[in-house]
């Protein structure tokens, strides 16, 4: 795919392909990582989102009654055992 720099403000950019931007799912604001190649190469690669899909995660462990609690709130001494 082929694209052109063009100048924005004080920087260059290039505009990305409306086909790119509804398969990668592409925002305003969207992370991405650039690596550079031998060859005047590079690589775009969108950047993960820590912890994402976390919150739908736990809220299916707390509806399947999973969240309960292991240890108690506290503990009296660092040598109680608890079965």
């Amino acid at each position: 795919m082929e694209a052109t720099i063009v100048r924005i403000d004080n920087s260059l950019g290039f505009k990305v392909p409306e086909m790119m931007i509804r398969d990668y799912n592409l925002k305003v604001g969207t992370k991405i990582n650039m690596n550079f190649l031998k060859n005047d190469e590079f690589v775009l690669q969108k950047k993960a989102i820590i912890r994402e899909g976390w919150d739908t995660a736990f809220a299916q462990y707390a509806l399947d009654g999973e969240d309960k609690t292991m240890l108690p709130d506290f503990l009296d001494t660092e040598t109680d055992i608890f079965l």
